[in-house]
């Protein structure tokens, strides 16, 4: 059975301009906490694996495309 594919968040590209968590219709895209105190620099990370469903909107709706969709 093939794998579902999901979302890969290239975290180098990713402006933590939460376009994708807003329009995930299941709500497992979530912006990671700044590192330390005075950091602004958010990053989108699918926080719930399980209950995503690898729509691909997340990846469509990323004005920067630094999310891919992939089987790993």
């Amino acid at each position: 059975m093939k794998e579902k594919k999901r979302p890969h968040i290239n975290s180098k590209t990713c402006a933590g301009c939460s376009v994708c968590v807003e329009n995930c219709p299941m709500d497992c895209l979530k912006l990671t906490e700044p590192r330390y105190h005075g950091d602004i620099r958010t990053i989108a990370h699918l926080a719930l694996r399980d209950q995503c469903i690898g729509c691909g909107i997340c990846a469509r709706v990323c004005p920067i495309e630094a999310i891919t969709m992939s089987e790993k």
